[in-house]
C-alpha cells in the first residue's frame, strides 16, 4: 500500500512537472511574452519613456537586484527616473540576449494566469567605448500576471551581474609583414646551402 502510494505521488509529481513546461518558441504565449518585454525594455528602459513602466508593470510589484537591494513599484519608477534617464547619453541600454529566452506558463485549472520569463540580458552605456568601458551581463527572472486581460510585471529579479571586458582584436599590418626578410629562394648544391633574401 505504501509503495502504491508512493508511486502514485511520483506519477502527479512528474505529472505537474511536465503539464508546465518550457513553451515553444513559436508559441502564441512565448511572441506575447517577447512583445512585452520589448516595449518595457526598449521603450521604457532604452528610450526612457516611463509610460510603457507605469502601463505593464503591478501596483504590488516587488524588484530584487542581486546589488541593488529591493524596490516596491514606486521605488521602482523612481529609480528608473533618477538612475536610468537622467543622463541620456551615460545611460544603460538593455539587449535581450538572442536564444536566451525561456517561458513556462501558470495555470490553475487548466487557466493560464501568468507566465515566468527567464534569460540573460546585456548592458552597455550609451555612448561609451565598449573597447575601454566594456559591458554587463546578467540573468532575470520575470513573474508575469494577466490583469483584467492585459500582462502585468509582478516580480522582477535582476542577478549574476558579471562585468565583461572586451578582448581586443589582433590588427594586421602590411608594414610588419613587409618589415620582415621575404626568402625568395632557396639552392642546395652537394653540401653548400644559399639562400637569397629580400628585404623592403
Amino acid at each position: 500500500m505504501k509503495n502504491n502510494i508512493s508511486l502514485a505521488f511520483a506519477l502527479m509529481f512528474c505529472g505537474l512537472q511536465t503539464a508546465n513546461a518550457q513553451v515553444s518558441e513559436n508559441s502564441t504565449l512565448f511572441k506575447d511574452i517577447m512583445a512585452i518585454d520589448s516595449q518595457i525594455f526598449e521603450l521604457g528602459f532604452n528610450q526612457c519613456k516611463p509610460g510603457v513602466f507605469e502601463k505593464f508593470t503591478a501596483n504590488e510589484l516587488e524588484f530584487f537586484h542581486d546589488t541593488g537591494g529591493t524596490q516596491n513599484r514606486d521605488e521602482f519608477l523612481q529609480a528608473v527616473k533618477n538612475n536610468i534617464c537622467s543622463t541620456p547619453n551615460g545611460k544603460p541600454m538593455r539587449t535581450l540576449v538572442p536564444g536566451s529566452s525561456q517561458v513556462f506558463p501558470l495555470e490553475n485549472n487548466g487557466v493560464l494566469y501568468g507566465a515566468v520569463q527567464m534569460g540573460i540580458h546585456r548592458f552597455d552605456t550609451k555612448g561609451a567605448d565598449i573597447a575601454k568601458e566594456g559591458y554587463t551581463m546578467a540573468k532575470f527572472t520575470h513573474v508575469w500576471l494577466i490583469r483584467n486581460g492585459q500582462w502585468q510585471l509582478k516580480s522582477a529579479i535582476s542577478y549574476d551581474h558579471q562585468h565583461k571586458e572586451v578582448e581586443p582584436t589582433k590588427s594586421f599590418s602590411i608594414r610588419k609583414v613587409l618589415a620582415q626578410p621575404i626568402k625568395l629562394l632557396e639552392v642546395t648544391i652537394a653540401s653548400l646551402s644559399f639562400a637569397i633574401y629580400f628585404r623592403q
